[in-house]
């Protein structure tokens, strides 16, 4: 199969050592998708679509990662070295042609990139499929008769910590909202680059405004005063666009926040404020 250049040893190291699943990264010990004849398990393969469509829906929290579901791994054994007990694949796993197929004719819109990574590892035989961020909201175009149970057309999945299930009509909503704000962001420039080159123009233009003045000190050259002044427009223009690029990414995860978590980041932003506030010239 398809080996990509993003996805390395040490990545799978990472992943095997993870102390438990996370909402982007699933393991299953094993997941026989073929019967002993060779042919398509209905009720393992809607399984599995409906684990991928979770994957690709994600949340609120994670939809810029990268999602994994690597078959042939425990989720919950560990062995000696800390890393999670392998189960050998020595039965039919699908190719990355037939999950596309299975995807096209199950979900709608289409999952682009998804690629699959076939490793031996520790002489064992295992599956990862990696996800890619995907900019829509992907929902099944027949029902699915999955080994969970009967899912309708026209059903989201999204993922709730280690688990796949339906999205409610707000939480889809939400996701994609977010998910188009995401494709913005890769379309236009990031604001910290934004804020980047317009605090260096405007810094320059300020630093050689002020070495035209008369109240120069001798014992800075003009040079030295417009290269430090623009450096620091720089930075604070920098720092100015990070922050409201947190700001924007977190302003929509605030309410899936608990009220502790809430409560750091409003304090967060008042400290923040208060300390531009104090380093400000009056």
């Amino acid at each position: 199969m398809k080996r990509t250049n993003d996805f390395s040893i040490s990545k799978l190291q990472e992943l095997l050592r993870m102390p438990s699943e996370k909402d982007w990264l699933e393991f299953k010990s094993e997941y026989k998708l073929f019967t002993s004849e060779g042919k398509v398990a209905d009720k393992a393969r809607d399984e599995f679509i409906k684990d991928i469509l979770g994957l690709a829906n994600g949340n609120s929290q994670i939809i810029r990662k990268t999602k994994y579901l690597i078959i042939g791994v425990d989720d919950s054994k560990f062995g000696e070295n800390h890393e999670r007990e392998l189960h050998n694949i020595d039965y039919q796993i699908p190719t990355q042609n037939d999950i596309s197929v299975w995807l096209k004719d199950s979900c709608t819109p289409a999952i682009a990139g998804i690629e699959c990574e076939e490793w031996i590892y520790e002489s064992s035989k295992i599956l990862v499929i990696i996800i890619p961020p995907t900019f829509n909201l992907h929902e099944t175009a027949r029902d699915l008769l999955a080994s969970s149970g009967r899912f309708h057309k026209y059903t989201v999945f999204m993922r709730q910590n280690e688990n796949t299930v339906p999205a409610s009509v707000r939480d889809g909503i939400t996701i994609q909202q977010l998910k188009f704000m995401h494709r913005q962001e890769i379309s236009n420039p990031r604001s910290i680059f934004i804020g980047l080159l317009v605090g260096g123009i405007i810094s320059w233009i300020t630093a050689n405004a002020i070495v035209n003045t008369k109240y120069l000190p001798v014992q800075f050259s003009e040079k030295l005063i417009i290269s430090t002044l623009t450096f620091v427009g720089v930075l604070m223009g920098a720092m100015i666009g990070l922050i409201m690029q947190q700001f924007n990414d977190m302003r929509y995860s605030l309410r899936y926040m608990t009220w502790r978590n809430r409560i750091l980041f409003v304090s967060s932003l008042l400290i923040m404020f208060a300390i531009i506030y104090l380093v400000m010239p009056k």
